[in-house]
């Protein structure tokens, strides 16, 4: 019987990681497709612990690694060079990416196609639907991943390794496909509270680090972690606001987890500010906000951050 086939759309850290676990499993026939090649993929793993996750035993991350993961994958940089439908697309550029990833979608993606996203935010569906047909299933992913690419198809992993679907048969197919995998696939049968915990754990460090230009550290200054807090708890009142549930505990224990994070780990924004690349404010501080409106909820820190972390992603290039 033939393996299904699996298409990664954008191998930066979150893409490579994932990718090369898979390959490693050797349940699928994968495929990268991106715009800067490279030949080995390469994934050095530094995780020591597993930060946290509020969800229950069964979301958990897995234990502590040491390992380096390599391979020659069938690497592709033009959708011309696509042969025809995959079975399953995870998608895993950066969300302001993802109209750029249009022409893979249009060469990857048939009727049976699953469409899983990886990106942050809440918002998967609305950003991919305008480049699949409506009938093609889009599932989206929580992802909990701290790695950073070094070079084209090389990243560092430092803390987690898993992603969080929606219960129902599709993710348990693609939990058979990672079964044998080092990195895991969790299912969640209340995936909006799965996903706005994330987005709470997202807005408190991903803006602090790219305005401050610090890495994880920079969150154990006192006032500095005032500052996540205050986010925090206009995200999780949105959260509510917006039907998920959860406790009064959950700063504290974000805040915790943070702050026992390695001091050399950074977030997907900062990564994004040092290569100058667009930042993903919108995804993270704009969907609050847009939540927000529509539950009439004021959310000062989050417009203050969406704000100014789109000044810089948003700056025109020098002359």
């Amino acid at each position: 019987m033939a393996k299904p086939s699996v298409a990664f759309v954008g191998a930066g850290a979150i893409g490579a990681f994932f990718a090369a676990h898979l390959i490693d499993a050797h349940s699928a026939d994968v495929t990268i497709c991106v715009r800067t090649p490279f030949t080995d993929l390469v994934v050095e793993s530094e995780a020591t612990n597993t930060a946290f996750v509020a969800t229950g035993d069964a979301l958990v991350g897995p234990p502590p690694q040491r390992l380096a993961l390599r391979s020659t994958p069938t690497v592709l940089t033009d959708p011309a060079d696509v042969r025809g439908p995959v079975d399953w697309v995870l998608l895993a550029t950066k969300g302001p990416q993802t109209e750029g990833a249009a022409g893979w979608l249009h060469a990857l993606v048939g009727p049976a196609t699953k469409v899983v996203v990886l990106q942050n935010g809440i918002e998967h569906e609305e950003r991919v639907r305008p480049y699949v047909d409506a009938a093609v299933e889009i599932i989206p992913a929580v992802v909990y991943c701290g790695a950073e690419v070094v070079a084209p198809g090389h990243i560092v992993h430092r803390t987690n390794g898993f992603l969080i679907l929606p219960a129902g048969p599709s993710g348990d197919q693609l939990v058979a496909l990672y079964a044998d995998a080092r990195a895991g696939i969790r299912l969640a049968d209340d995936f909006t509270t799965a996903s706005w915990q994330k987005l709470c754990g997202n807005v408190v460090a991903n803006g602090i680090t790219a305005l401050t230009e610090r890495r994880m550290e920079v969150m154990r200054r006192p006032a500095i972690a005032a500052v996540g807090r205050a986010l925090l708890t206009e995200c999780v009142a949105v959260a509510r606001a917006h039907g998920a549930v959860i406790e009064d505990s959950y700063a504290d224990l974000v805040l915790s987890g943070i702050a026992q994070m390695p001091a050399a780990a950074g977030t997907s924004m900062l990564y994004d500010r040092l290569a100058g690349r667009p930042m993903e404010q919108d995804l993270l501080y704009g969907a609050v906000g847009r939540a927000a409106r529509r539950h009439h909820i004021d959310t000062p820190m989050h417009d203050t951050f969406a704000a100014l972390l789109a000044a810089i992603s948003e700056a025109p290039e020098p002359d």
